[in-house]
């Protein structure tokens, strides 16, 4: 693979990202730095994430959007793939970069194939039961560290 892969998620320190299908905050500054990063670039989901997203924002514009799924079904604006791997082989083909979305499940995949991780760690404690997976720091070298008011964004590459 020679696109650049790139995992961005927002997270607790306890790793939630996720409460009931739905972001478990509202944090201004981390959607307009998540729209700043992923805006004209390549975006891959799940169905549960690319189905919680608020009908206005669905697909998220001035972005490719795919949707991982083996249920949904096509819309204007959303290549679904049945696999991360026909995802990523169809994310390659436009040479731009390629941000994975979510959720824990795509995550989980992609996390051996990422070259880099854009997290925002969200300060505040919430309770959720949708967790980001096991990640081995050891394998990843903070690039870029930047503090917001409600979180603190690192970019790591992979060593």
């Amino acid at each position: 693979m020679t696109i650049s892969l790139s995992i961005i998620v927002a997270m607790t320190e306890d790793q939630v990202i996720g409460k009931n299908g739905k972001i478990p905050w509202e944090i201004p500054d981390d959607m307009a730095l998540f729209k700043k990063l992923t805006l004209g670039n390549t975006v891959v989901m799940g169905r549960k994430t690319y189905q919680s997203l608020p009908d206005r924002f669905r697909p998220l514009p001035n972005r490719y959007n795919i949707v991982v799924s083996k249920t949904l079904r096509p819309e204007p604006g959303v290549v679904v793939c049945p696999t991360i791997e026909e995802a990523l082989t169809k994310a390659e083909a436009r040479h731009k970069p390629v941000f994975i979305l979510g959720g824990a499940t795509l995550y989980e995949a992609a996390l051996r194939l990422a070259t880099a991780l854009h997290v925002s760690h969200v300060k505040a404690r919430y309770a959720g039961e949708i967790l980001f997976p096991a990640i081995d720091w050891n394998d990843w070298r903070m690039e870029e560290e930047k503090g917001f008011a409600d979180f603190i964004y690192k970019r790591y590459e992979r060593k």
